[in-house]
């Protein structure tokens, strides 16, 4: 599943860039009508962004825990872009890797979500992660 964002400006595209990077990070304000909570390596609530090592209480119709494998920002000076991702699996299914991506080159802005069976609606789960009133994602 893929979103992307044409922005006016590689400065716009930037900003937009580094709001979509602390919503991704900012677990607990993560919204698709579950409650994301960020806990540490011990499963004790974290009031910090994500690192990695750290769990995900998802309590929804049922609770479910995800470990956060990895999180690797990359920049591509040459290419005028970045890109940050989250690698994540649950508790259960440790070899099943959820991923989401946030890239940046030039003015686009686009995300990647690969397996996100954790998520009760994947599509306006990612769409609010990088879209804002400027900068909309069409239907």
């Amino acid at each position: 599943m893929e979103y992307s964002i044409n922005t006016h400006s590689i400065e716009d595209a930037e900003d937009l860039f580094v709001l979509a990077k602390d919503r991704l990070l900012d677990i607990s304000d993560w919204n698709d009508g579950q409650t994301y909570v960020l806990t540490d390596g011990h499963k004790q609530k974290a009031h910090r962004n994500a690192h990695s090592g750290d769990f995900i209480k998802i309590e929804g119709q049922k609770e479910e825990w995800i470990v956060i494998n990895k999180i690797q920002y990359d920049d591509y000076p040459d290419i005028n872009g970045e890109t940050i991702t989250l690698f994540m699996s649950t508790d259960s299914d440790t070899e099943s890797m959820h991923t989401i991506a946030i890239n940046r080159v030039g003015k686009v802005l686009s995300i990647q979500g690969f397996n996100l069976s954790f998520s009760k609606d994947p599509s306006t789960f990612l769409k609010g992660l990088i879209a804002t009133e400027e900068y909309a994602i069409a239907s």
